[in-house]
């Protein structure tokens, strides 16, 4: 009897303490959220940093001395030229609109995106405010850039952030060997505790006392790098599972990480669902054959298999330009954990395919590349957009009307001009060449072509193409073509190349001595290199000579 006394009291008191410090743990909780402190703030990140990075948005007056935020400079190449002022004004209700991009609008412009469709669309479906869109979508921006983006808006008194981002997660280089270090029950285990009031004074505490300790993060550039700008396609990807479990893993704490952001600067955010072209775009670097399985099940009508052999052959594409299965099922997964409200982009648009064309297996009926919408389907993303704010109460109005999108459809249309048509395909040309799809580069830059004859992008693109095609005589009228109306630097080395491998080596002197005057160290020298190949090649001793020396006294 003894002895179960002890143990009863042991248990006892096991319980005592337990409650005493779940009592002690609630009050201390209870007290700093009563004096709100420490300010909510976003988890940081702890994979990436960055180094050089350049604010999207910087100061501007106008001639009225309104102060405005205006996209700096140095940004205008991934991201719209928006402006918005400094001080939000009563009634204004601003919305940003962040992702890669689809958000920015390719291969058009903003005004075609589905931030453009929202900015002329939510006022006539809530007119209760005054609405402000800004498109803040950056071209090849993955989720951590993003997240750095929400992170310096988000002092601009945003009352809605509106995100998708999905597609560019395995465009840049990154490591993650220190994820691997830290078990799964640990990574679980602080996750929860980042949501308490005690954990982040304790946090704010000690960065206060120490500083921050970065030297487990990868710093990266400031701007995007792709991994595709430093090969011809994508011979730089090689199948690596482990990296891809770190980049999915890296993936969920930035959306996570986007919540934490927009709920700290007192603003509602909600995700959208990535779609892409499956049916119509074959993997970037294929291993496995499952794209040839699904179109060959899509021809014989067995429509559900194909669409799974489509979706496993964008999972291991070698290359992945599209949201994999998992990016996707994550998005979900947060949107239910963290009760965001989810835009089923993927599932309206599979509804749709079904409807009008008899199958679920979405293509080029919907994308004009591997991921960029058509005009109607951001028009129509803009409205699924809005019916989600509407049935999730985070705005108020009645539903869009089929004759108010007409109008507002025609609207836009209207100020689309046969050049920014020819400028559209030419974007289209030069992220398939970028990528190593040659077949449906040379297509876009022939649409270019046939609005704008003599641009000298689309001609180059699309005389590199051929070449790398194995059409060379096709390559070599393009070339002539262009440089028959454009003085084309950048042309010139390929051109002396396809020229020499050809054995028009006369013309290609010309060609490649013309490339020695680059401004590019690269280019110089590589065109020396050519130059002397070739007269080694005629037997030009004298002046192989002279061109090793030409280049030594360029470059020492």
């Amino acid at each position: 009897m003894l002895g179960g006394s002890l143990k009863l009291s042991f248990a006892k008191k096991v319980s005592f303490a337990f409650v005493t410090a779940a009592a002690f743990f609630l009050m201390v909780e209870g007290l700093l959220t009563i004096i709100a402190w420490p300010k909510p703030s976003a988890t940081p990140d702890p994979y990436v940093g960055f180094s050089d990075l350049m604010p999207l948005m910087q100061t501007s007056t106008n001639e009225d001395g309104v102060v405005k935020m205006v996209t700096a400079p140095d940004k205008l190449r991934l991201f719209n030229d928006q402006s918005f002022s400094a001080v939000k004004a009563d009634g204004v209700r601003r919305v940003f609109c962040v992702g890669g991009s689809t958000t920015f609008g390719r291969p058009f412009s903003d005004s075609t995106s589905y931030c453009g469709y929202l900015r002329e669309l939510l006022p006539i479906a809530d007119s209760s405010a005054r609405w402000e869109v800004i498109n803040a979508g950056g071209v090849s921006y993955a989720s951590y850039r993003m997240a750095a983006v929400m992170q310096e808006l988000s002092q601009y008194q945003p009352d809605l952030f509106i995100v998708y981002s999905a597609h560019n997660e395995f465009l840049e280089r990154r490591t993650y060997a220190s994820m691997f270090d830290v078990p799964r029950w640990r990574q679980v285990c602080e996750t929860i505790l980042r949501k308490t009031k005690i954990f982040a004074a304790i946090e704010t505490v000690y960065q206060k006392s120490i500083g921050k300790d970065d030297s487990t993060i990868q710093m990266l550039p400031g701007e995007v790098d792709e991994r595709l700008n430093h090969t011809i396609g994508p011979s730089d990807y090689v199948r690596d599972e482990e990296w891809q479990v770190g980049v999915t893993t890296h993936y969920e704490a930035n959306l996570r990480r986007m919540v934490e952001i927009a709920r700290a600067a007192g603003a509602k955010i909600v995700f959208i669902e990535p779609a892409c072209n499956e049916k119509d775009c074959s993997p970037f670097k294929d291993e496995d054959g499952f794209y040839e399985i699904g179109q060959s099940l899509f021809l014989e009508g067995d429509y559900e298999a194909a669409r799974e052999a489509f979706a496993v052959a964008i999972d291991r594409d070698v290359c992945p330009l599209r949201a994999t299965s998992t990016i996707s099922a994550l998005v979900q997964r947060v949107s239910e954990d963290e009760n965001v409200p989810l835009v089923p982009f993927d599932q309206r648009l599979r509804q749709r395919c079904r409807d009008e064309w008899g199958h679920p297996c979405l293509g080029r009926e919907y994308f004009l590349d591997h991921v960029h919408p058509t005009i109607q389907v951001h028009r129509d993303l803009a409205c699924w957009i809005i019916e989600t704010l509407q049935s999730s109460s985070l705005i108020g109005g009645q539903p869009l009307d089929s004759d108010a999108i007409a109008t507002v459809d025609e609207t836009v249309l209207a100020n689309i001009s046969v050049s920014d048509q020819a400028i559209a395909f030419r974007n289209l040309a030069k992220v398939m060449h970028w990528s190593g799809k040659f077949t449906d580069a040379a297509r876009h830059a022939e649409d270019c072509l046939r609005l704008m004859p003599n641009d000298a992008e689309a001609l180059f693109v699309l005389a590199d193409c051929l070449t790398q095609l194995g059409r060379p005589d096709e390559a070599i009228t393009t070339y002539k073509t262009l440089f028959s109306v454009h003085d084309y630097e950048r042309a010139m080395l390929p051109f002396a190349y396809l020229l020499a491998d050809q054995g028009h080596f006369e013309t290609a002197k010309a060609y490649a001595t013309l490339a020695t005057a680059s401004a590019k160290a690269e280019t110089r020298d590589t065109a020396f290199e050519l130059l002397w190949q070739i007269h080694e090649t005629l037997g030009e001793n004298d002046l192989a000579e002279q061109t090793i020396q030409r280049k030594n006294i360029l470059k020492p």
